[in-house]
């Protein structure tokens, strides 16, 4: 793959700085230059967050379901992956369409080692003629990838938008990247779903005793309270650039997107829609917030929980998204 054919502007290799880093570009204007906005989660700690959130047959899930209802998507030659990590989403793209190239992005140069590694041992990795096969590892910053107009046929990022400061900067920078009629698929958390679970964390707070406050399960709902409360301040805000996560999104932020940089089609629907929502992403956060078990909560909290689960009908929940594809098609 010619990435000179890619990106609109020189790409150099980040080996002469690390050799560790062999096999991954960069822009050159990028190397020295400071990452904002960019926790040590995904850098020092970037084998720590492999582990814990590696789970690429989910990602293959989403994946096929939302290109059914791109209503007849034709496969793509080039794929640009944004905010790749360690393959949640390059690894089914790569199973899924097995002719099309792919271009792995990243602000994290060890995430991309880690994917890099994997992707080394696939038969595809190289070509027939031993030449540099169908997959290109790129670290940089999504808000700020210079991509050449209409070379790519999908763009795909699995979590990424809520990570970056602006991520209108994303979807114009696809916008650019895709050909006519290309897609744009994104998977991420939406307030209003969100708003639901905060409310039924603060619930329990309110009733738990003070003895009860101080286990690690009360003290994680404090923290997950406490994020959600953060994550509506404005963007403009300093807070922001020590977060992992900074947005919860909305439709009409999505809609003003479309509107505002020309997309032809928006099409956004809830993820994971089901009877005990509220319950499964409570556990999700014991499991991943804190290491713990569904049964750290006492009994009484998840009475609260599955009482809000029950009162809230299935087309509430495709309403009120707690995660939701954000899928967009360019003209």
């Amino acid at each position: 793959m010619n990435l000179g054919e890619v990106f609109a502007e020189p790409l150099v290799g980040l080996d002469s700085k690390d050799r560790a880093l062999e096999g991954i570009q960069t822009p050159a204007r990028a190397i020295g230059a400071v990452k904002i906005g960019v926790t040590a989660q995904f850098l020092e700690h970037a084998d720590e967050y492999h582990r814990n959130y590696l789970n690429v047959d989910y990602w293959r899930f989403l994946l096929e379901r939302a290109f059914q209802e791109t209503g007849g998507m034709r496969d793509p030659s080039l794929i640009i992956d944004i905010g790749s990590g360690s393959g949640n989403s390059v690894i089914p793209l790569a199973d899924r369409f097995p002719d099309a190239n792919i271009v792995a992005t990243d602000i994290s140069p060890q995430l991309l080692a880690i994917l890099r590694d994997f992707l080394s041992k696939r038969d595809d990795a190289k070509n027939s003629e031993g030449g540099e096969g169908r997959f290109a590892l790129v670290c940089v910053d999504a808000a700020e990838a210079n991509y050449l107009p209409g070379v790519a046929d999908l763009a795909v990022g699995a979590a990424i938008l809520h990570h970056i400061l602006e991520p209108a900067k994303v979807l114009a920078s696809c916008h650019r990247a895709l050909k006519p009629g290309g897609w744009a698929i994104f998977f991420e958390p939406f307030e209003a779903g969100n708003a639901i679970v905060r409310m039924s964390y603060e619930h329990i707070l309110a009733r738990a005793s003070a003895s009860e406050t101080q286990t690690d399960a009360m003290r994680l709902l404090q923290r997950m309270v406490a994020d959600y409360t953060v994550r509506q301040r404005p963007k403009s805000d300093p807070v922001f650039l020590g977060l992992d996560d900074k947005w919860m999104f909305t439709r009409t932020y999505f809609e003003r997107i479309r509107n505002e940089q020309g997309w032809a089609e928006l099409v956004i629907y809830a993820l994971n829609v089901c009877p005990t929502m509220l319950r499964n992403q409570a556990e999700v956060h014991l499991k991943l917030g804190a290491q713990l078990p569904p049964s750290a909560l006492p009994d009484w909290a998840w009475t609260i929980i599955d009482e809000t689960d029950a009162a809230i009908s299935d087309d509430l929940r495709r309403e009120w998204a707690q995660e939701a594809a954000v899928m967009f098609r360019k003209s």
